[in-house]
């Protein structure tokens, strides 16, 4: 083999590095580095699966969100009509109130109006009969006789309430 060029040692050492460079190469590089490359893997896929159960948990609390506010509202809402109705209710009551202190205020207008009346009528009254008493004793005391005047007095003082009532 020595004509065609081919050195035997050299082939042999040849194959002897190859092999010794071929453990060596699995021993400290290939197999560090595939572990590393699986370990990298296993990052990803953890990170991917983090990512997905953050976007879950996004989905359930922006779902969340959504309830609870929807609850907010139909809790302002519910607040809001309530307090509508308490308020008509108070306004309610309030009108009412002022209504029947609006009719006590006229009864007691009325019930003044009707005793200053009364008392105007009695003080008209006294006032026709000391007129009455005057005329009749100064006009005809000549003419009548003191039981005269009285009867014609009485008689004054019984028919003159009578007519100021018919005017009323």
């Amino acid at each position: 083999m020595e004509n065609l060029g081919i050195d035997i040692k050299l082939i042999a050492s040849q194959a002897v590095s190859f092999v010794l460079f071929f453990f060596i190469f699995k021993k400290f590089i290939s197999t560090p580095l595939i572990k590393f490359l699986q370990n990298k893997k296993k990052e990803e896929e953890l990170r991917e699966k983090l990512a997905e159960e953050l976007k879950d948990r996004k989905a359930k609390l922006e779902a969340k969100d959504l309830a609870l506010e929807k609850e907010k509202k139909q809790a302002f809402d519910k607040a809001v009509k309530e307090n509508n109705t308490r308020a008509q209710k108070l306004k309610d009551e309030l009108i009412a109130q002022a209504k029947i202190e609006a009719q006590k205020l006229i009864d007691e207008a009325k019930a003044s109006i009707e005793q200053e009346r009364k008392q105007m009528y009695a003080d008209m009254k006294k006032h026709i009969v000391d007129l009455s008493m005057i005329v009749v004793s100064s006009a005809l005391k000549d003419l009548l006789s003191p039981e005269a005047q009285k009867t014609v007095t009485q008689n004054l003082i019984k028919y003159i309430p009578e007519k100021t009532k018919l005017e009323n």
